[in-house]
């Protein structure tokens, strides 16, 4: 698989750290440019302190996003949970692997549910064991490094960093009146009261100004209950974070209008970044689709995988392959994490079935030493989708009369797509919220500089 594949498939993932930073970036660049542009419509002074803020604001969080939130969990795998199991280190399962065990795992009741008996390499069963001596042990671990690193970022980016910045700006606008004041004592009001006898002092003139001084707003109410499942499951982590970044910056505002526009701002950042892109990929396939008739929500990487494809070529010729490599027993989770284990089992650790290739290929189901890796929980729903969309696809080359070149113009569709969807959600983000704030800005503080701004300046 070439690089611009791997590339374009990490982008049309809408999970993607690479997407959402590519989309992120593209944003703050967008939201920094128009901050700046609207704030100087009344003095460029408002523009460079608004852009100014964002761009600090933006680059820290996803420094914090991308740096610290990995390291502090490696760190407190590392020196914690590794520290009181004292693990091996199984390289073939990953970095820190037993650490990183999902708990979701540690549910008897679950088919994936880690047991002994189910465990077949010899390294791993006694690393295994250790956890299961004291799951409740384990799961607390778990909780505490996922609580410590969530609500650490929540503090960091949600109140401390903006009041940083507040604070920062407040400084700055003062130092600026210092200077404003100084100029204009020498080059004005020197002349002025010399012409009428009087001996002017700074002091006095520094009296006669009204300061303004920042008030911040560090209450926030309690807006989310029974938190423990958010610390425990990867996507309800990531909403708590966001939604505790959120409170945190609407709780530290300077004023109630601008609360209003950071609530605005920052709930259609978190809905255009994490949840747009799945709904505009879904309508710019159903286009492709009615206009093309080509289904594209096969990932690039497959469409690129040369044996991928010849598999899927194979199967499109042969009604009886088709049928048998297709078929899914059931599509519960029971049935799915079975019928990964038989067809591993009768086929000496290999997958001889095009949809379990295509979910090892993209990360889904993990084989190590020619078993399920028992360490990783599977989404079944997602093995039963891309079975879904194989089988669309596949049907779609069994009716064509040119299949390889189908593929070719899938593979061409799906990137141009993939292209579509991040130009479409960056602009978005950088162009359209933020042309909605200005709305609101306009519509509530009847001026179009920030709402935390216009106070410093105020006569």
């Amino acid at each position: 698989m070439t690089i611009i594949s791997s590339i374009f498939s990490k982008l049309g993932n809408n999970s993607s750290l690479i997407r959402i930073a590519t989309v992120d970036g593209i944003e703050t660049t967008g939201r920094v440019a128009m901050a700046y542009k609207e704030g100087s419509k009344t003095s460029k002074k408002f523009g460079k302190l608004d852009a100014k803020e964002k761009l600090i604001e933006a680059n820290t969080t996803s420094l914090v996003w991308l740096g610290g939130l990995p390291i502090s969990k490696f760190l407190f795998e590392k020196a914690i949970v590794n520290k009181k199991y004292n693990f091996a280190n199984l390289k073939e399962y990953g970095r820190n692997a037993l650490a990183r065990t999902d708990i979701r795992l540690l549910n008897e009741a679950s088919p994936q549910a880690l047991k002994l008996e189910n465990i077949t390499d010899a390294a791993l069963k006694p690393q295994v064991k250790k956890i299961l001596d004291n799951p409740k042990k384990f799961k607390n671990l778990f909780i505490a490094k996922s609580a410590i690193t969530t609500l650490g970022l929540i503090s960091l980016v949600g109140y401390v960093l903006p009041k940083t910045i507040y604070k920062f700006t407040h400084i700055s606008v003062q130092n600026q009146k210092k200077k404003e004041i100084l100029s204009a004592y020498k080059n004005q009001e020197i002349h002025q009261e010399t012409l009428a006898g009087k001996n002017p002092t700074f002091a006095t003139f520094m009296g006669n100004k009204k300061r303004n001084s920042i008030a911040f707003k560090g209450a926030l109410d309690k807006t989310i209950e029974k938190v423990s499942k958010y610390f425990t499951q990867p996507d309800k982590n990531m909403i708590m974070i966001d939604a505790g970044i959120t409170a945190g910056r609407v709780g530290s505002t300077r004023n109630f209008i601008e609360a209003g526009e950071r609530g605005l701002g920052e709930l259609g950042y978190i809905f255009l970044l994490y949840c747009g892109g799945k709904h505009i990929a879904n309508g710019i396939e159903k286009v492709i689709k009615t206009i093309s008739g080509i289904p594209t929500k096969l990932d690039v990487k497959l469409l690129q995988d040369k044996n991928f494809v010849n598999d899927l070529l194979k199967t499109a010729k042969n009604p009886e392959l088709k049928k048998q490599t297709l078929q899914f027993t059931e599509n519960s989770e029971k049935g799915i994490i079975k019928f990964i284990d038989q067809n591993l089992k009768e086929n000496g650790g290999k997958f001889k079935n095009i949809t379990l290739e295509a979910a090892q290929k993209l990360g889904i189901v993990d084989v190590v030493k020619g078993a399920r890796n028992p360490l990783k929980f599977i989404e079944t729903a997602d093995v039963a989708t891309l079975n879904k969309n194989i089988k669309e696809f596949v049907n779609v080359l069994s009716n064509s009369t040119n299949p390889k070149g189908l593929v070719q113009k899938a593979k061409n569709l799906k990137r141009a797509s993939v292209i579509a969807n991040v130009a479409i959600s960056s602009a978005a983000l950088a162009y359209g919220l933020p042309k909605l704030l200005f709305a609101y800005r306009k519509a509530f503080n009847e001026s179009s500089v920030a709402p935390g701004l216009n106070k410093y300046y105020q006569k």
